[in-house]
C-alpha cells in the first residue's frame, strides 16, 4: 500500500475572480480527483485529497499535510492556465521530500507533456486518462512498461505509446466522494438550488471538431455510462449528503435514448432531487420528449452552447449546427418549461464588429433565463491554436495568461484589435441585463421563487465589475 495525495490548485477557482460571472461561479468537489482515488483505493492504496480552492490557507495546509500524512506519491490535475502554480506546488513536495513522487495530470500535460517535465520538478506526466495509468504508477510498475505516460530518465524525457481509451466506463468505480468535506463547498444561489452541489460525468468523448476544444484527454469518440449507472451513481452521491447534482460532461444527449432512460430511471426509482445539465447539450441532438422527461425527472436548467449569432461564424468554428437548430432547441426547452443558460463566445476566428453585434442581438432574440459570453482563446491542443501558431497570431507563451475572461489578448485577431473584442464582451452583459425586459422577468420570477433577493444581491456584487 502506498500513500497518495491528490491536490487541485488554488486558482481552479481564482481565474474568475475579477469578472462578471465571479458570482455565478459554484465551489464544487473536483470529480477528476474523486474518480482517481476511487480507482486507486480499490487497488489497496491510502488516498487523501487536498482541493486548495476551498482552503483558507493553501500554503499552510499544503505543508502541514505533507508533514502529517508524508505521502509516497502526490499527484497535481491542471489547466495550461494554473500550469504555473502546478509547477511550484511540484517544488514544494519535492523540497519537503526529495524521494515523493510528483505525477501531473490534466489537459496540459496531455497536450504538452515533454514541456511539463522540462525545468519542473515533476517526475512523471499522464497523457489522457488518467485512471488506470495513475494506478500502475502507484503500483510501481516500470514505467517504460506504462502506456500514456512521459517520465523523467536521469536527464532524458521518454515518452510511452499511447493508452488505449477505457471502452466501458460502467466499470470504473464509483467516485470517492468521502475523501472530501462537503461542509466546505458552496453553489450561489443563481447556481443551484440546494446546496452542497456535486458533479457527476455519464460519459467521455466528443465527436464535434469544434475548433477552440481540446480534445486530448477524453478523444473524439463518444463512450456512455449506461442509465443504470449514472443513476446508481446520482443515489450514491445522494447517500453521501449532496443535495443537488450538476452533470459535467460534454455529450449528454449525444445519445438521446440513453438520456431519456436516465431520466426515466430517475422517475422509477422515485428520487426526488434538483439536478442540472450544467456543461451543455447540443443543440442538435435534442426533441420535446427530451425536455418533458427532464422536467419530469427533476431537472430545472440546461445549458446550451451556442457561441455565436452568425451562421458563417458557427460554419468557421465547425460547430456543426445551425441559427434555426438552436432557435428549435431554445423552443422546445422553454415549451417544456426548463430554464436555459447559454453560452457565447466573442473573438472568434472571422469575427467582426458586425458578427458580435448579431451575436448580442441573437441572444436577446432567444432570451433565454441566464447567458454568459468569453472571449474566444486559442488553447494549446485546440486547432484554433494550431492555426493562430501558423499564422504568428500568438502573442505570448505565458499560460497564466490562457483563460477566457482574459483582460489582455494572447493572440492577434485577424480583423479586430482585442479592445474591440473586449468592447464587445462588455456590452454583451451590460446589453443582456440591463434590458428592462430581462429585469422585469426576472423579478417576476424572483417573486414566484423566493430568489428576489439573491439576484439584487448578485447584480450589487457585480456592480464593482462596471456595466
Amino acid at each position: 500500500m502506498n500513500k497518495v495525495l491528490l491536490i487541485c490548485p488554488t486558482s481552479s477557482v481564482e481565474v474568475f475572480s475579477e469578472t462578471k460571472i465571479r458570482v455565478a461561479i459554484p465551489l464544487i468537489p473536483y470529480i477528476g480527483l474523486a474518480s482517481l482515488g476511487a480507482t486507486l483505493l480499490d487497488a489497496g492504496h491510502d488516498v487523501k485529497i487536498l482541493e486548495q480552492s476551498v482552503s483558507k490557507d493553501p500554503r499552510g495546509e499544503l505543508h502541514s499535510i505533507l508533514n502529517e500524512y508524508r505521502p509516497d506519491f502526490v499527484g497535481i490535475g491542471f489547466t495550461s492556465f494554473l500550469s504555473g502554480e502546478a509547477k511550484e506546488l511540484a517544488k514544494t513536495v519535492k523540497d519537503f521530500n526529495g524521494n515523493t513522487v510528483v505525477i501531473g495530470g490534466g489537459v496540459h500535460c496531455s497536450v504538452l507533456p515533454e514541456e511539463t517535465l522540462r525545468d519542473t520538478d515533476f517526475d512523471v506526466v499522464v497523457i489522457g486518462e488518467g485512471e488506470i495509468t495513475l494506478k500502475e504508477i502507484v503500483d510501481r510498475v516500470p514505467l517504460e512498461d506504462i502506456d500514456g505516460i512521459a517520465y523523467k530518465d536521469g536527464k532524458t524525457i521518454k515518452r510511452t505509446k499511447p493508452r488505449e481509451l477505457i471502452e466501458d466506463l460502467d466499470s470504473l468505480p464509483v467516485p470517492a466522494w468521502h475523501l472530501y468535506d462537503l461542509k466546505k463547498y458552496h453553489a450561489p444561489r443563481i447556481n443551484a438550488r440546494r446546496n452542497p452541489v456535486g458533479s457527476i460525468e455519464t460519459s467521455r468523448g466528443c465527436p464535434y471538431r469544434c475548433i477552440y476544444c481540446n480534445k486530448s484527454v477524453f478523444g473524439y469518440r463518444f463512450r456512455g455510462k449506461s442509465a443504470k449507472r449514472i443513476v446508481d451513481e446520482m443515489e450514491a452521491m445522494l447517500e453521501v449528503g449532496f443535495k443537488e447534482i450538476h452533470i459535467q460532461d460534454d455529450m449528454f444527449s449525444m445519445d438521446l435514448q440513453r438520456a431519456k432512460a436516465t431520466c426515466d430511471e430517475i422517475i422509477r426509482r422515485g428520487l426526488k432531487f434538483p439536478w442540472n445539465i450544467y456543461n451543455g447539450v447540443r443543440c442538435a441532438s435534442v426533441d420535446l420528449e427530451f425536455f418533458q422527461k427532464l422536467k419530469r425527472a427533476g431537472c430545472y436548467r440546461v445549458s446550451m452552447g451556442i457561441e455565436s449569432g452568425n451562421q458563417e461564424i458557427l460554419d468557421r468554428i465547425q460547430k456543426g449546427i445551425t441559427i434555426e437548430q438552436i432557435k428549435e432547441a431554445v423552443r422546445l426547452a422553454k415549451e417544456a418549461g426548463v430554464e436555459i443558460l447559454t453560452f457565447f463566445l466573442v473573438g472568434l476566428p472571422g469575427e467582426t464588429e458586425d458578427t458580435m453585434r448579431q451575436t448580442i442581438e441573437f441572444a436577446k432574440e432567444l432570451d433565454c433565463d441566464l447567458n454568459k459570453v468569453a472571449i474566444a482563446t486559442p488553447i494549446p491542443g485546440t486547432p484554433m491554436f494550431e492555426e493562430y501558431e501558423k499564422k504568428g497570431l500568438i502573442r505570448t507563451h505565458d499560460w497564466s495568461q490562457y483563460q477566457f475572461h482574459s483582460k489582455s489578448g494572447i493572440a492577434k485577431h485577424e480583423n479586430l484589435e482585442y479592445e474591440t473584442i473586449r468592447k464587445y464582451y462588455d456590452l454583451f452583459y451590460k446589453e443582456l441585463y440591463l434590458r428592462p425586459h430581462f429585469i422585469w422577468k426576472r423579478l417576476v420570477r424572483g417573486i414566484s421563487t423566493g430568489d428576489i433577493l439573491y439576484d439584487i444581491v448578485y447584480f450589487l456584487r457585480t456592480l464593482k465589475y462596471k456595466w
